[in-house]
């Protein structure tokens, strides 16, 4: 053997017994940051079965996500007698990596609920469909593709009123492999073809082809990962710019400003639109599976602030009397189509301005972000409370 390839073996060697070392030194330091996601051809993005670990990014919760691709438990897909089944759709809120399952709103809901006399004595079982980042298109996409198998008797929406609504726009979410509904004249049609393009250029990339899912297992690429997103979660707001809030105490990266005031541009008037359209579609669709409809919007940080002042301050920037327009739309909009309806935002703020919480944040982000403990414990109780009376 050549002297030159005797350096290379040996570089490769150390390389090796390297990484061997860098991972066992990563797990006895419990050092890990789980990759939880994976393309989807209908939704664009989906959870990644059996993906488990503690998400640490914020909050800090144990992740394991079950044989269905749900951060849940495993549910038999047969629909169990004397059973009372729930399927929640929502977006980051609902899915809820930042705290441990049985904290999340839906499974202190699921807790309420059996106290409930109304049910008489049946079982209640809530299954969470929530995913991170999801608009109401992929929230319908995902009613259709996945939640009908279970046959469940609810459907809860809960709507980040935040970013759910700029999240049914392209234009305004600014992703290309999720898929969306446009209007084509009074027409509601669904705009996947880039959703499914972009997954099946996955599933032919050089990655699935070498079959290197083990890969994301290792601790030393999970570290490698996390940098490139830290990087980007630093780069992105230096490059776009956080808008013209974005020094007023209060302000949220990823929650639009424009939310808060009515709509006077074309995309955000199309992405209302939009929104709208698929609320009466997901609507139409539950009651014609025989099941029962609601939607629940929820907070965002800046709307239930306990300063008033800091509420009001950031109010005056908008020139807007509330932070509530969107809520108040989305009421209007649900008594109109007969959709039973919850905001959350007025009574959490009432709750937080009385007791001075925090309702959203962990640590040096409180006051900013999802949820904390404290925040899913009020809104499960709280839409437990609001169920009750309307369910047999």
């Amino acid at each position: 053997m050549k002297q030159w390839q005797v350096k290379i073996l040996v570089a490769l060697a150390g390389i090796i017994i390297g990484l061997v070392v860098v991972e066992a030194g990563l797990r006895i330091l419990g050092i890990q940051y789980p990759l939880f996601y994976d393309y989807d051809p209908y939704m664009g993005i989906k959870l990644r079965p059996g993906a488990k670990g503690y998400w640490t990014t914020e909050g800090k919760g144990f992740v394991s996500i079950n044989s269905d691709g749900l951060r849940d438990r495993e549910h038999p897909v047969s629909h169990p007698a004397n059973t009372l089944r729930i399927a929640v759709l929502g977006d980051s809120y609902a899915e809820a990596l930042q705290v441990n399952q049985p904290e999340a709103f839906w499974a202190i809901m699921g807790q309420e609920l059996q106290k409930c006399d109304r049910l008489r004595g049946r079982k209640v079982e809530v299954i969470n469909f929530g995913v991170s980042g999801f608009g109401t298109t992929q929230e319908l996409l995902m009613l259709r593709h996945k939640v009908w198998k279970y046959s469940p008797d609810v459907v809860l929406l809960a709507f980040t009123t935040g970013n759910d609504v700029s999240d049914n726009a392209r234009i305004l979410k600014k992703i290309d492999y999720d898929p969306y509904y446009i209007y084509q004249g009074n027409k509601l049609v669904l705009d996947d073809r880039q959703a499914r393009e972009n997954w099946e250029a996955k599933q032919h990339s050089l990655w699935k082809k070498l079959d290197l899912d083990a890969f994301l297992t290792l601790r030393f690429f999970q570290v490698m990962n996390h940098a490139k997103d830290l990087f980007w979660q630093w780069w992105l707001p230096q490059a776009a710019g956080q808008g013209p809030y974005a020094s007023l105490e209060g302000h949220e990266p990823g929650m639009s400003d424009q939310i808060y005031q009515k709509p006077t541009t074309k995309d955000w008037q199309e992405a209302w639109r939009v929104t709208e359209g698929v609320l009466v579609e997901m609507r139409d669709e539950v009651v014609q599976k025989g099941a029962r409809f609601f939607v629940v919007a929820l907070s965002n940080s800046i709307q239930v602030n306990p300063n008033p002042a800091v509420r009001q301050a950031y109010a005056r920037a908008l020139g807007v009397p509330d932070l509530f327009y969107p809520d108040h739309r989305l009421a209007g909009f649900c008594q109109e189509h007969h959709i039973p309806v919850l905001l959350l935002a007025p009574s959490f703020q009432e709750y937080a301005t009385r007791h001075q919480v925090y309702l959203h944040g962990f640590g040096k982000t409180l006051g900013k972000g999802h949820w904390n403990q404290q925040g899913h414990r009020l809104a499960g109780k709280t839409i437990a409370a609001w169920l009750c009376p309307q369910l047999q």
